[in-house]
């Protein structure tokens, strides 16, 4: 069965790290907890939210994981079960942060006095601090891939695949808000929590859980205005080298209407001045070729192309 336990003094956590059929009964058979949570618990993942009831709470929260093969993120779902005595977390996903600080405080006593020294609450508080500082780690890659684009973006080597990059990037941006969004007001409920078998100082704690989150809001709201304002950036700057190119071929397609107009007139099957006097006719090509090299390299010189 994967269900792990851990007791110290009077606080027992079970962690279930696979959802299944004896889990289920384990928490049906030991805890009184509502049907729907329970339903929630055996759903697939959900959205983050709060259910206070008289004798326990509970949590349903969403952590990203970044897949760094192929930077895809995922969602794990994380239920929790906050009780006078009692701390149960059921994890949904492989997450390697739970799986070290269970055993980090399985082997360590100075760890579980820490951690258990006070009361249910704030290991709860202890547990969402040690996932919600394992999850920056995703904001380091944000911004890393940013400076990265950032500099594509002013590189004379950037492509098409850059503007894909920067707004799969965005995309990226945008899930992770809609992960932590709903979590801000879940956060935000428990600085106001008031149950009986907790006490009210604990909201302080709490708040500092509602600080980290905002923290990652606010830097998810202002990576997503760089990325777009990067965007804007890639745009303005393709469109001018599109312009340049279109500029110096219309200089071309101009310089050359002249010769094109004297080669039609010249090779009409009528009499025509100098028609028999071929030097002539030539130096006239000659003459216009010159000329069109001349006016191309006084606009060069003045930066006009």
């Amino acid at each position: 069965m994967a269900i792990k336990t851990i007791k110290y003094k009077n606080i027992t956590w079970h962690h279930i790290d696979e959802v299944n059929k004896d889990a289920l009964d384990f928490l049906k058979s030991n805890y009184r907890f509502h049907p729907l949570d329970l339903g929630d618990v055996a759903a697939e993942i959900g959205e983050s939210k709060i259910d206070i009831y008289k004798n326990y709470f509970f949590l349903i929260l969403c952590f990203p994981i970044l897949n760094r093969a192929s930077g895809r993120i995922d969602l794990m779902e994380m239920d929790i079960f906050c009780g006078p005595d009692y701390l149960v977390t059921v994890q949904k996903g492989k997450y390697k942060a739970m799986r070290d600080l269970y055993y980090r405080l399985q082997n360590n006593t100075k760890n579980r006095q820490s951690f258990f020294g006070e009361n249910s609450g704030y290991l709860l508080y202890r547990v969402l601090d040690v996932l919600y500082r394992d999850a920056k780690f995703i904001n380091s890659y944000i911004a890393r891939k940013a400076r990265e684009l950032e500099d594509e973006v002013y590189n004379e080597d950037s492509n098409k695949e850059t503007a894909r990059e920067i707004a799969y990037l965005r995309k990226k941006i945008l899930s992770l808000k809609r992960i932590y969004a709903p979590q801000d007001e879940v956060a935000t409920a428990l600085t106001k929590l008031k149950v009986s078998f907790l006490p009210e100082d604990l909201n302080n704690y709490f708040d500092d859980i509602d600080d980290q989150i905002d923290k990652v809001l606010n830097f998810l709201e202002n990576q997503k205005s760089a990325m777009k304002d990067l965007l804007e950036v890639y745009d303005s700057l393709m469109n001018h080298a599109t312009n340049k190119v279109i500029k110096i071929l219309t200089v071309i397609s101009v310089g050359m209407l002249p010769l094109t107009l004297l080669s039609g007139i010249y090779g009409m099957n009528i009499d025509l001045p100098w028609a028999n006097s071929p030097s002539l006719v030539l130096g006239m090509f000659v003459f216009l070729l010159l000329f069109i090299l001349l006016v191309m390299y006084i606009f060069k010189r003045k930066k006009l192309l």
